[in-house]
């Protein structure tokens, strides 16, 4: 099966990438380890730690874990994987991850959308700055009210959907020109490669992905999820199930 996708991807004009949860890597709150809170399964972990309802010094530990993240790490790893099997066919890239690593791959920033936001940055309502300085210094002196707009003084959250008051205008430009894209690849041999997207905001990725595939005659939708590879019947003859984690399929394909 694996061949048969990697053969889907050779034999396409265009690629539309779809990056989910399982391609990000878990953190867990170091604070709860102390405390004894740690889960037993990485399923438990990601249940644990991606709640809604984590403190902004959370978050801030959160954001400084991803932006430590090695470049040799697999995450990265596999996104530069991806480019090397994309070659130099024309692509697009929607994530549903806010962890920003695959900014750091060679993959083009100019050819990737993040419609969830990012962990990377804070916004209060009118302005979305950078997080590291503030993160860092609210960090440093356990002190939430440094955590200040510097344009306005407005307090800040971290810029993304799981927050009330998410400022779209942060990801829209560059969706509307993912939407242009994917309207050039009608009736051409398109491959969809969905990479370990669940069910948390199925309407971005997961739903979009199948219609695409079923109204493109020529479009062929891979898959990959170590949890949920199921397909639509509707796209039988025209997808590819692969069960497996998305970062080991790329890293040893």
């Amino acid at each position: 099966m694996e061949q048969k996708a990697l053969d889907a991807i050779k034999d396409a004009e265009m690629i539309l990438v779809g990056i989910g949860e399982e391609f990000s890597p878990v953190w867990v709150n170091p604070e709860a380890e102390d405390r004894g809170e740690s889960s037993s399964s990485e399923q438990e972990k990601e249940t644990v730690t991606d709640k809604h309802g984590a403190s902004f010094q959370e978050e801030c530990l959160k954001s400084r874990f991803y932006e430590s993240i090695p470049e040799e790490h697999e995450v990265i790893a596999a996104y530069n994987r991806l480019r090397e099997l994309i070659g130099a066919k024309p692509y697009f890239a929607v994530t549903m991850n806010t962890d920003d690593l695959i900014y750091r791959s060679s993959l083009e920033r100019d050819l990737v959308v993040a419609p969830c936001g990012s962990m990377g940055r804070l916004q209060c309502g009118e302005h979305i700055v950078p997080a590291g300085e503030i993160r860092d210094a609210v960090l440093k002196t356990q002190d939430e009210s440094l955590a200040v707009c510097p344009e306005c003084g407005r307090p800040l959250q971290f810029h993304t959907v799981a927050h009330s008051g998410y400022m779209e205008e942060g990801y829209l430009p560059q969706w509307e020109k993912y939407t242009k894209w994917l309207q050039c690849t009608l009736n051409r041999r398109l491959c969809i490669l969905e990479l370990g997207v669940g069910f948390q905001y199925p309407q971005v990725i997961r739903f979009p992905f199948e219609k695409t595939a079923f109204f493109n005659q020529k479009a062929v939708l891979i898959r990959v999820n170590s949890k949920f590879p199921q397909l639509a019947q509707e796209l039988a003859g025209k997808g590819i199930s692969i069960r497996e984690n998305p970062i080991h399929f790329l890293t040893e394909c």
